[in-house]
């Protein structure tokens, strides 16, 4: 969002306090670091305060930048309200659609998609992002996020659900043949798992026990990645057992590249969300893709 004289550098400050950082906050607002220091500081002398104290290693807030950082929040905040509202009533579908998505699945399903909006509407331009982390749509200033399992109970976030997918326990025949079909869960302690891992801790499985009821089982974390494009490469490559929804393995068992393993166990079900910030009316270039989305997942096409 372009900002007047009068704002220039309050974005780059808010981005920079959040951060700790001027290179993260330049990188996320697409400028150098020595632009987005020299913004805070220009700020700064407007304002006649001291913002941030400046260390070699991180940046942190003065008294005066505490005060002014959740009143410069609120005030950005209904800008972009404003911004939002007028451009919605716009019929075009147009501007940037800054979406984040999960790795694996933005690039092999989502992203299919997303081209095929952007033939549609050639006034639309995208700014993807894959990350297997939770990010916060409103903090991060995502118009979209598409993100698998349960949402955290926020009042700032809207979610529609796309649907669910099975969560398939797999490994690659070669990988089974050394180490050994499974018989039970009780099996997995006695094989090597690739496991995802957010934030800062493995994600653990879901699985239907033989109640039929639906378990979180936390299985050995023999490797760890981050990308669940690389945990599926993993498993193609022999390493070991992974966990995925059913659209990102589904070609790989077909192909007999990837084996389901305790089918039985793997029934457990997984959400499907579009999430966008409350705070904004939904502008069409969301509202389309979101559109869409539900109509694919309909079709059975996520």
């Amino acid at each position: 969002m372009a900002l007047t004289n009068a704002f220039a550098g309050v974005e780059v400050f808010i981005r920079a306090a959040r951060s700790g950082s001027f290179t993260a906050a330049a990188a996320h607002l697409g400028m150098t670091k020595s632009a987005a220091a020299k913004a805070v500081t220009q700020l700064e002398r407007r304002l006649g305060v001291k913002l941030l104290h400046r260390t070699t290693r991180r940046l942190s807030l003065t008294p005066e930048g505490t005060a002014f950082l959740e009143q410069a929040e609120a005030s950005l905040d209904q800008l972009r309200s404003a911004e939002d509202a007028a451009r919605s009533r716009a019929t075009t579908v147009r501007g940037v659609l800054r979406v984040d998505m999960p790795a694996a699945f933005g690039r092999r399903v989502a992203m299919p998609i997303l081209i095929d909006i952007l033939k549609s509407h050639p006034d639309l331009r995208l700014a993807a992002s894959f990350s297997d982390r939770i990010i916060d749509p409103v903090e991060e200033g995502v118009d979209l996020c598409l993100r698998f399992g349960e949402l955290p109970d926020r009042s700032d976030i809207v979610a529609r659900r796309l649907g669910s997918q099975r969560l398939l326990i797999c490994a690659s025949p070669q990988y089974l043949a050394t180490a050994g079909a499974l018989l039970n869960l009780d099996d997995l302690q006695n094989h090597a798992c690739v496991l995802g891992i957010r934030p800062g801790r493995p994600v653990a499985w879901r699985i239907i026990d033989e109640e039929g009821r639906t378990r979180i089982i936390e299985p050995p974390a023999t490797h760890l990645v981050s990308d669940g494009e690389v945990v599926i490469d993993m498993a193609l490559s022999g390493f070991g057992l992974c966990q995925m929804p059913q659209s990102l393995v589904q070609r790989h068992i077909d192909r007999e590249e990837l084996s389901i393993v305790l089918p039985e166990r793997c029934q457990a079900e997984t959400p499907l969300h579009a999430l966008w910030p409350a705070t904004r009316t939904m502008l069409p270039r969301v509202r389309v893709v979101v559109d869409e989305m539900v109509r694919r997942a309909e079709a059975g096409q996520l």
